[in-house]
């Protein structure tokens, strides 16, 4: 799909919100076994509404393959170096089916981070390096307590990103 399909690949951009302990090299054989099992009716540990829920979609992506390798098969009789329209049109059509698989199957299995939280941590950040950069122009920490991670630094920012963030509020509050 790389070579093939390089600039028409389904937007994967839903992955940072995936745990660190999901995402590794054999992702996508897990997922593929997966839907293999729920095509042909398993369910998946114990999640017997998602595992309902997921099977149409997992049955299109299994099919979806199989036109994948038919489209191969045709392929692999003619010219070698160049891809026709219909084996174009089975990978964009595969690939989109297996990033909505994936993304419906690790939800089901691990918690992912919905948007909004995914925008908190990202607003928390932010408020973290602004408060750093304030903290470095008023003399209260040094670049080298940073670059050394200096443990008690670690523990000071998110106290003074709280008393900063404060001070800004209206004094309603």
């Amino acid at each position: 799909m790389d070579e093939c399909i390089p600039q028409d690949r389904a937007p994967r951009d839903f992955c940072v919100k995936f745990p660190e302990e999901i995402r590794h090299d054999n992702l996508a054989g897990q997922l593929w076994f997966g839907a293999e099992c729920l095509a042909a009716g398993s369910i998946i540990m114990n999640r017997e509404l998602e595992s309902m829920a997921m099977r149409p979609l997992a049955k299109e992506l299994t099919h979806s393959l199989e036109d994948v390798r038919g489209a191969l098969r045709d392929q692999a009789l003619r010219d070698l170096n160049t891809y026709t329209e219909k084996m174009r049109e089975a990978l964009r059509h595969f690939d989109v089916l297996f990033a909505e698989f994936e993304l419906s199957y690790v939800s089901a299995m691990v918690p992912v981070k919905s948007p909004r939280e995914y925008y908190v941590q990202q607003e928390v950040i932010v408020l973290f390096c602004e408060t750093v950069e304030r903290a470095l122009d008023f003399g209260y920490l040094t670049q080298d307590m940073i670059d050394d991670y200096e443990p008690a630094l670690m523990f000071t920012i998110p106290r003074l990103a709280i008393v900063w963030h404060r001070s800004l509020w209206p004094k309603s509050f």
